[in-house]
């Protein structure tokens, strides 16, 4: 049994984080931290665990193996590094690092995320990033749709997403298409919307979009040389048809899966996370992912920036897993 702590219980703790690691069979929430103690006794309340305001008397007093950090972006720096520096399971949000805001990332900002993998590597620990896509059922299917080969080598990757979406799209643009070597961005002034040209070191090519008045959150086509792949929204339709054939695959022939599936993209993708420390494998969404996000984000923001092509500087390119380097 994995005893959990959650530390930060706002909307992402309360409603995501802390639900999913306590249905999980081989899981028992055992704390509950957070710097509001309204907040704090609100999710101790729930779960019947003592609250803490303070992490470190938290760590001092509890047996913990995995601590869940879904606190604001400007904080998890020095919360993931504490965690990780005692040999904790670390699980958090993303962007790993973002001083001006998640939509703002900036070459600045790498820095630090490369600082969390340096420690996360001397210790023999999982390190997990809620990139909650991963776990959707229309997702999985195009992955093994695409890990098939039947479609041939990617030529084109195309994305767009609401503003909610970008740093998720992000992720699965660089674990469906490969790893990412130079963009060419541009923004609105406000940065609400923005779009990046992508070339991919395999020679593929890719377009990147978001814009905060978009309604659909997210949708992705993969186009190889035999064939495209195509995943429209949570929850909804995925799929595939051969150039040759014309016939069409599909996952979800209504369109839409229940309401209720946004949420248990959450509870999929963290019992994947356990599980994969249960079984001692690797998880998809973990600390190389969220870093090579970092990169990727930063180099699209210093071409917005600047106005010029930039490439993606990869720290440790040897590490780091996408479906085509299995």
């Amino acid at each position: 049994m994995y005893k959990v702590a959650i530390v930060g219980y706002r909307v992402q703790g309360k409603l995501h984080h802390a639900p999913a690691f306590a249905k999980h069979p081989d899981c028992k929430i055992v704390a509950v931290c957070d710097v509001l103690e309204e907040r704090a006794r609100e999710g101790a309340d729930t779960y019947r665990v003592p609250f803490y305001l303070d992490v470190d008397a938290m760590l001092d007093k509890e047996e913990i193996d995995i601590v869940a950090i879904p606190v604001g972006e400007k904080y998890r720096f020095d919360l993931v590094m504490k965690c990780l520096q005692r040999n904790k399971h670390v699980f958090t949000e993303k962007p790993l690092v973002a001083e001006a805001g998640q939509y703002r990332i900036v070459p600045g900002d790498v820095p630090k995320a490369r600082a969390m993998i340096d420690e996360w590597r001397k210790h023999n620990v999982a390190f997990g990033i809620c990139f909650g896509l991963h776990g959707g059922r229309n997702v999985r299917w195009a992955k093994q749709v695409i890990r098939s080969g039947e479609y041939g080598p990617l030529a084109v990757l195309q994305a767009r997403c609401a503003i909610g979406s970008w740093n998720h799209i992000i992720d699965m643009f660089r674990f469906l298409g490969g790893e990412v070597a130079e963009v060419f961005a541009y923004a609105d002034e406000g940065w609400r919307s923005k779009t990046a040209a992508v070339k991919f070191e395999s020679g593929a090519v890719g377009t990147l979009m978001m814009s905060a008045d978009l309604a659909l959150q997210y949708q992705f086509k993969w186009i190889g040389r035999k064939g495209e792949v195509q995943i429209d929204d949570i929850g909804g339709t995925a799929w595939a048809r051969s150039n040759r054939s014309y016939e069409y695959r599909y996952l979800n022939e209504q369109g839409s899966l229940a309401s209720t599936t946004y949420f248990a993209l959450f509870d999929d993708h963290i019992a994947e996370f356990v599980d994969c420390i249960k079984e001692g494998r690797p998880f998809d969404a973990d600390g190389w992912a969220g870093l090579r996000h970092m990169e990727i984000d930063a180099a699209i923001g210093g071409s917005i920036m600047t106005g010029q092509p930039v490439k993606v500087e990869r720290y440790l390119p040897e590490y780091g897993r996408t479906i085509f380097s299995e």
